[in-house]
């Protein structure tokens, strides 16, 4: 899954291999793959910072 996440100072960050995508209390949270490392992390985002984002099925 790919994801972009839009935040509300005009930041655009741009995950792919997204697994579990889930809500938190205060936003969202998953789990990606970074493209230059080929490391697993999990990254949590808040929903005041957070303008909005976007899913899209990659397979």
């Amino acid at each position: 899954m790919e994801l972009i996440v839009f935040t509300n100072n005009g930041q655009t960050y741009h995950f792919n291999d997204v697994i579990d995508c889930r809500p938190t209390t205060t936003g969202f949270s998953f789990d990606y793959t970074g493209k230059a490392t080929g490391v697993t992390r999990s990254a949590v985002f808040n929903n005041t910072s957070t303008a909005g984002y976007a899913l899209a099925q990659t397979k």
